[in-house]
């Protein structure tokens, strides 16, 4: 089963990268990470985000760009937007210094005119992919090409190394406790076990996973509960107390607010829809 901390990367079709125009209802995706960049230009909406335990807020014609290995969660009412997803592998593979790049989280395209050719070549991968005429992956390629040469040359900058170790300390803290959660969370998991898997204070361990997800412990821990009720929900005709208990969930109110946040619709609405 995929681990919903972690993410692997599914291209578009022939092209060698994720691309789709998107509509997400209300609801959070909860913190992840994954070994590539992603890319996400909002049309319309908002879109809040934690990346590397800082808050940004998204408005159309704002691009958010997920460097490979951050850290990051997602919050929305409702936002139209573009993915774009280019692998590590990929981008290696024409970018010798790609793991000493960083692009910057947040570009306002809407803000300078400077910023005109990033959006021309988006909207012109977006006209190519709807309209797909015949080996239209060659004119796509080379917009993408286009756009992610202007992202190295105005909206990147060279990490350091001391910055690399720490941003990958904190990721491979957190996420040891993601994964503990992932592998246990059928259990009546406490903030001391979860603390204790990190040698560390009850209080500097709730300081350090707020930070780093945007959620609390015991919020991240029903999140993961709820979503994976959401996938027997449909394949299953037990109960929704009988799935509750199989899944570690004890609150029925929490779990239907959980629910609610996550889909935006009842566990009833869900099954039947």
């Amino acid at each position: 089963m995929e681990s919903r901390y972690y993410e692997t990367i599914h291209e578009t079709g022939h092209l060698q990268v994720r691309f789709e125009p998107v509509f997400s209802p209300a609801g959070v995706f909860p913190a992840h990470w994954h070994e590539y960049v992603e890319i996400l230009y909002i049309k319309e909406g908002l879109l809040s985000a934690i990346v590397q335990a800082a808050e940004y807020t998204l408005h159309a014609n704002d691009l958010l760009i997920v460097n490979s290995g951050d850290l990051h969660m997602t919050r929305t009412s409702g936002c139209d937007y573009l993915i774009l997803q280019v692998s590590d592998r990929q981008l290696r593979s024409y970018l010798p210094d790609f793991d000493r790049l960083r692009f910057d989280t947040i570009i306002h395209l809407d803000r300078s005119p400077e910023n005109a050719p990033l959006l021309s070549c988006l909207l012109a991968m977006e006209t190519y992919f709807q309209e797909q005429m015949p080996h239209y992956e060659l004119l796509f390629t080379s917009r993408l090409y286009e756009f992610l040469y202007l992202l190295c040359r105005d909206h990147s900058t060279e990490g350091s190394s001391d910055f690399s170790m720490e941003n990958n300390r904190d990721r491979q803290r957190i996420t040891k406790v993601m994964k503990w959660i992932r592998t246990n969370y059928r259990e009546p998991l406490t903030l001391d076990q979860a603390s204790g898997s990190l040698a560390v204070s009850r209080e500097y361990f709730c300081r350090l996973f707020k930070k780093y997800t945007g959620q609390t412990f015991l919020e991240y821990l029903n999140d993961v509960r709820t979503m994976q009720l959401a996938k027997e929900l449909i394949q299953s005709d037990d109960t929704i107390t009988v799935l509750m208990e199989k899944h570690g969930l004890t609150n029925y109110k929490v779990f239907l607010r959980t629910f609610h946040k996550l889909y935006g619709m009842s566990p009833q609405k869900y099954r039947t829809s």
